[in-house]
């Protein structure tokens, strides 16, 4: 009965979803940090990902259907959690070293940033919410 209660409550106040933003954020972190890390990097291709289109097929909000993984060696298919995001590589430019825009990754690192900042905050006051309506305090 408690898991089925807890399970229930955060279903209900949206918490895998958080979780499934933040790790994505997290990922996306990664790929501008090591792009920024090989700014002098001759040849390197920056890496991104689509950050809309895989937040929405990590929550099934695609309307694409996706297969049950009932055993840990079986094939994802469709739309998974378990696929890793598609990282996208950036080409150079005709006569540049590397693939690297030094503006570009500094301002997606710092908007990235404020968007994992923000929804942690979110779920932050979700759990006071909740621990307020426990507690009554």
């Amino acid at each position: 009965m408690e898991n089925k209660l807890s399970t229930f409550m955060f279903q209900r106040m949206g918490v895998p979803r958080f979780e499934k933003y933040l790790n994505l954020s997290s990922f996306r972190q990664k790929l501008i940090g090591g792009n920024i890390a090989n700014v002098s990097t001759p040849g390197f291709k920056s890496q991104d990902i689509n950050f809309k289109q895989e937040y929405e097929r990590a929550t099934g909000g695609d309307g694409r259907l996706s297969g049950t993984m009932t055993h840990p060696t079986h094939i994802p298919l469709g739309s998974h959690e378990s696929r890793p995001p598609d990282v996208a590589q950036a080409k150079p430019a005709e006569g540049e070293m590397n693939s690297v825009d030094i503006d570009a990754q500094v301002s997606n690192l710092a908007q990235n940033e404020l968007r994992y900042t923000i929804t942690a905050k979110l779920l932050q006051l979700k759990f006071s919410g909740m621990k307020k309506a426990i507690t009554s305090k």
